[in-house]
């Protein structure tokens, strides 16, 4: 890479508005949340039954409802982590696609909370919500709502290169100014 190449996207850097580093910051923790959401599926999700028969499932069982909750949680966080850290010009991920996912994961989590009872014919309202459900519906809430914010501000600093959408004046000023 050349010199003026590296000069070029470190002054593009230093010179990033404070929308847009909000907007990346946003990203980044919805993808820390994510990789979190990856390690509490090590703890224990569901339980079945009481006492000494007890039996508790962690995120990861096999066959069970919460790796849906999980994936969708870490994949939400990894795509938007990967999509901040993507630093040439029209690259990056739009914030919609893991807003999408991170939402997707908590009404999962939240439908796997309510319908735990149902889970299967055979042990009806046996089943018990353990640490692991709990944490996972709060990290999947916040997730959202991080992500979410980072949606509503999302903008494109580069809108006045496009011909199409100088609508206003506002635009041309932008466009003249550089």
């Amino acid at each position: 890479m050349s010199s003026a190449g590296t000069f070029d996207s470190t002054t593009r850097s230093r010179s990033e508005s404070p929308t847009t580093r909000r907007e990346r910051t946003l990203s980044m923790v919805g993808g820390l949340l994510g990789i979190l959401m990856f390690a509490f599926g090590f703890l224990r999700w569901l339980s079945v039954g009481e006492g000494n028969s007890q039996r508790k499932f962690s995120g990861f069982a096999f066959s069970m409802p919460t790796t849906a909750i999980i994936g969708l949680s870490l994949a939400a966080g990894l795509i938007a982590l990967l999509g901040a850290t993507e630093r040439r010009r029209g690259r990056g991920v739009p914030s919609a696609i893991p807003t999408g996912l991170a939402l997707t994961s908590l009404l999962l989590a939240i439908a796997v909370y309510i319908g735990k009872g149902e889970i299967s014919p055979d042990l009806g309202n046996q089943v018990g919500v353990e640490i692991g459900l709990v944490l996972g519906i709060i990290t999947a809430a916040v997730q959202t709502v991080v992500l979410g914010m980072g949606l509503a501000s999302r903008h494109d600093d580069d809108d006045y290169d496009d011909t199409r959408t100088r609508t206003g004046s506002v635009s041309r000023q932008r466009a003249d100014s550089l």
